[in-house]
């Protein structure tokens, strides 16, 4: 699997800590639009994370709905006021910034199982 991550520096390091030791390779996006609109091959991954904390979560949000077609997955604090707030920005699940490395791998797989039963990685066409 394949994912590629938006977001504030200490989210990025936590989730190439976590997701690495499950397998998971991460594409990383430090610079918000600026690097997503660079990213040559948006296709070539499976999946995107956006920290919701970061300053341009909804700008990357739109980007990512309006030119990738993979699902997207924000970080949230444990609250359901949080999910229900970034809900708006056309999230397809989300992550508990307080998950435990096996939690999110297993999180990102389900979601990735819903959008692509096939599996990632271009074998099966994305889901409209």
């Amino acid at each position: 699997m394949r994912v590629v991550v938006f977001g504030r520096k200490r989210t990025i390091q936590r989730l190439t800590v976590f997701l690495a030791t499950e397998g998971i390779e991460l594409v990383v996006i430090s610079d918000g639009i600026g690097e997503s609109v660079a990213l040559e091959e948006p296709g070539s991954c499976d999946l995107a994370i956006v920290d919701s904390l970061s300053e341009e979560a909804e700008a990357v949000c739109r980007h990512i709905r309006e030119f990738w077609e993979i699902p997207l997955v924000l970080t949230v604090g444990q609250k359901q006021a949080d999910w229900e707030r970034l809900q708006s920005l056309g999230a397809d699940g989300y992550l508990p910034r307080e998950a435990r490395a096996i939690e999110l791998a297993a999180r990102l797989r389900a979601i990735l199982r819903r959008f692509c039963p096939a599996g990632p990685a271009g074998n099966s066409a994305p889901h409209p």
